[in-house]
């Protein structure tokens, strides 16, 4: 069995702007650099690789990721205790949706405590890659969290007070762009890299807020609240991060799985971006 936590990938061109001019262009940039099956040295004598690319859809490459080290290991021959090294490559499982830039990680312990150290150095690999280079972009994978929970606080509250929501800069494929593409391009001309919203009133409206912290989390960002729950006497901030998604998959060996698992994928982000009943 296989725990697979979801994250959206993000490609940023260059802050000086003389290479892209199309979005969607990113996308494409992402596409090669996967293919491009890039290695790195991203600490000293440990080399993290990509290989085994299996294209399942037009949008979707299956692909493992991992790291090359060495190990030793304590023997017993001809009456000495030995100490003999040798090479070992702890690997996982990746699946990656282009053009949603959503891309699923199975957890490793050999490579990292949490699936998300497995994504950082992912990110790391991309940047130092030849074509990371060459096309003079920046990689960046961030968790996506599930908002249900956080979003029933929000509806289940008496009022909600302040409200807090984070963005990037503008990117290929993002959600919600009547609410934060102001925002974003804002960020963009300023040559930012984070920033965030505050709301403030006697009492948001709730589906705004809903709408928003969707688009939040689908993008791998984070929003916040300040709410006045019915059980509370004081005011209690509840927050979107902390609940990263995980998706189950018994076996990844064939294309039925793969398939099997970009359904599941897919759907699962649907239902962060638009809800239950969409």
């Amino acid at each position: 069995m296989f725990d697979f936590q979801l994250f959206r990938i993000k490609v940023f061109p260059s802050k000086q702007k003389h290479l892209f001019e199309e979005p969607r262009k990113l996308q494409e940039i992402l596409k090669e650099t996967i293919l491009s099956l890039p290695s790195a040295e991203i600490r000293k004598n440990i080399v993290w690789h990509i290989g085994n690319i299996d294209q399942i859809d037009t949008s979707a490459i299956y692909f493992r990721v991992g790291r090359i080290g060495k190990a030793r290991l304590e023997l017993f021959r001809d009456t000495n205790f030995i100490d003999k090294e040798f090479e070992v490559a702890p690997y996982t499982h990746t699946l990656l949706d282009i053009q949603l830039e959503l891309i699923a990680i199975a957890k490793k312990s050999k490579l990292a405590i949490k699936t998300s150290g497995i994504a950082n150095n992912l990110a790391k690999l991309l940047n130092k890659s030849e074509l990371s280079s060459r096309y003079d972009a920046h990689f960046e994978i961030f968790e996506i969290n599930d908002p249900d929970d956080f979003i029933t606080h929000i509806h289940k509250s008496l009022a909600v007070s302040k409200y807090w929501v984070s963005f990037t800069r503008p990117n290929a494929f993002d959600v919600n762009k009547d609410f934060l593409q102001p925002a974003e391009k804002l960020l963009e001309e300023s040559e930012g890299d984070k920033g965030q919203i505050l709301l403030q009133g006697d009492s948001l409206k709730a589906d705004t807020l809903e709408e928003l912290t969707r688009s939040a989390a689908a993008t791998g960002n984070d929003a916040s609240a300040l709410l006045l729950m019915p059980e509370e006497s004081v005011k209690v901030r509840k927050r979107l991060r902390g609940n990263p998604i995980v998706i189950m998959q018994e076996e990844i060996t064939d294309e039925e799985d793969k398939k099997s698992l970009l359904i599941k994928i897919r759907h699962r982000y649907r239902k962060v971006r638009e809800g239950e009943d969409n």
